[in-house]
């Protein structure tokens, strides 16, 4: 069976703001956390060298066969290949792709939680989390990923990326593997959404693009609550009309 939420668009206004409280905060302040310890007070002329880098990375990471999503994914991306770059010329491979990635995810984790749950003294339904997360897929900061369809049943709601833009991303900036913090964000940040839904993968090994499959299998199960604590006017409750 399949029941699809009703469609919400983005607001433009809210978008723009996350965005900008992510570009002038949130990145600011992880890249300080994290490159502090590796580089000392010389990460401020690192982080200077890498702004100045950015145009001859940028041409250096186009491919004549990059289609318009694939170059915008590029453009969003941009700075996170030529940190990846700049790290590994001063640090090694190990550490800065280690460094990277954890970048990546932190970062990841902030754009998701503000995106999917809900206002302060709001409760984290099913409901808003599928709205959230299918306006984000339509519109919204993974509408460059490519899906086979979003399947509804009154327990769950499964998917499968079949064309992941980030991976094809970073793979042309040399090191594929910076994608795999976008799989653990979702794991991450899914799970703790609410206590009510369960976030995983399947059985199957991988499970990811990034981790070597075919496919990113996506799988979110409603949990119901122990006999008891629900009540009947609770929408959770398996004798509510969903």
């Amino acid at each position: 069976m399949n029941r699809p939420p009703q469609h919400r668009r983005l607001d433009p206004g809210v978008e723009r703001r996350r965005r900008l409280n992510t570009l002038l905060v949130t990145v600011p302040g992880l890249l300080n956390e994290l490159l502090k310890p590796l580089l000392g007070a010389g990460r401020f002329p690192f982080m200077v060298r890498v702004l100045a880098l950015a145009p001859a990375y940028h041409r250096r990471f186009a491919r004549a066969t990059d289609d318009a999503q694939l170059r915008a994914v590029k453009r969003t991306f941009l700075l996170v290949g030529v940190l990846h770059h700049q790290l590994v010329r001063r640090l090694g491979e190990p550490v800065a792709l280690a460094t990277t990635r954890e970048f990546l995810y932190r970062l990841a984790c902030s754009v998701q939680r503000k995106a999917y749950f809900p206002p302060a003294g709001q409760e984290p339904t099913w409901e808003h989390f599928h709205l959230e997360h299918e306006a984000q897929m339509e519109e919204g900061f993974i509408s460059t990923n490519e899906n086979g369809g979003v399947f509804h049943t009154d327990s769950s709601v499964t998917l499968q990326i079949v064309r992941c833009r980030f991976h094809e991303c970073f793979r042309d900036m040399g090191e594929a593997a910076i994608t795999e913090a976008f799989c653990r964000s979702d794991e991450t940040v899914f799970n703790e959404y609410s206590p009510r839904m369960r976030f995983h993968r399947g059985a199957e090994r991988p499970d990811t693009i990034a981790r070597g499959a075919a496919r990113c299998s996506f799988i979110y199960e409603r949990v119901l609550p122990p006999p008891g604590v629900a009540t009947r006017g609770d929408p959770h409750h398996p004798d509510c009309k969903q």
